[in-house]
């Protein structure tokens, strides 16, 4: 008898830390689901994150692999004018006779191209040109003039306008359209002033990643 009320405070204090273990056990349950709900929210954060920084990381890797290509093409697009233009200035002195151009082609194209000159807003090239291509009121080339429209030598029907393909390495060519103009300077029948432009074919006009700057050369002769 003298055991009893020990006997049932044992009891009731087993039964109040086994619902008290219980709670904790269950409140450690709910706070390990909160817990893995919030990790799954950051990591879901951390991939959209990532995401992000590697869509920008492509752009800009796509963005300079354009800008190479276009470095290359500008350097190859000013090397192509430049054979153009020292084959007419080789021509010599107030020579207005076709001359031929062989270019990579397999096989070569052999073109005879225009170099008869004009006084400026004299010739078939428009106010700001003698014969040829059309300048713009800069005195470059106008690339807004489709290829097509381009006029031909009066006399002999060569053009100043080519497709040309160039000599790339490891079979690599690429096509260049090259239009040009030539203009009499005033003072003397010896002096003449060729435009001469080039860009690859087929790029684009203005804008965008492809675009290109047409290389536009000049020299008296």
């Amino acid at each position: 008898m003298l055991g009893s009320p020990w006997i049932k405070h044992m009891k009731f204090s087993t039964s109040n830390f086994t619902r008290k273990a219980r709670l904790r056990s269950h409140h450690a349950a709910i706070v390990g689901e909160a817990q893995h709900g919030f990790m799954m929210i950051e990591l879901m954060i951390s991939m959209v994150v990532l995401s992000i920084g590697l869509a920008g990381i492509l752009i800009m890797m796509v963005a300079a692999m354009y800008t190479d290509k276009r470095s290359s093409n500008d350097t190859a697009s000013t090397m192509v004018a430049e054979h153009i233009l020292e084959q007419i200035t080789a021509q010599g002195l107030q020579a207005n006779s076709p001359i031929p151009i062989t270019d990579c082609a397999n096989p070569p194209n052999v073109l005879n191209i225009a170099t008869a000159r004009a006084p400026l807003g004299g010739g078939n090239a428009g106010a700001f040109g003698g014969n040829g291509a059309t300048l713009t009121n800069t005195g470059v080339i106008d690339w807004t003039q489709a290829f097509a429209a381009i006029p031909t030598d009066p006399a002999t029907g060569a053009p100043y306008a080519i497709r040309y393909i160039s000599c790339g390495a490891n079979g690599k060519q690429i096509p260049y359209e090259i239009r040009w103009d030539v203009i009499q300077m005033p003072g003397s029948a010896n002096n003449r002033l060729t435009v001469i432009g080039a860009r690859p074919q087929g790029s684009a006009q203005i804008g965008g990643l492809k675009f290109i700057l047409p290389i536009n050369l000049r020299t008296v002769d």
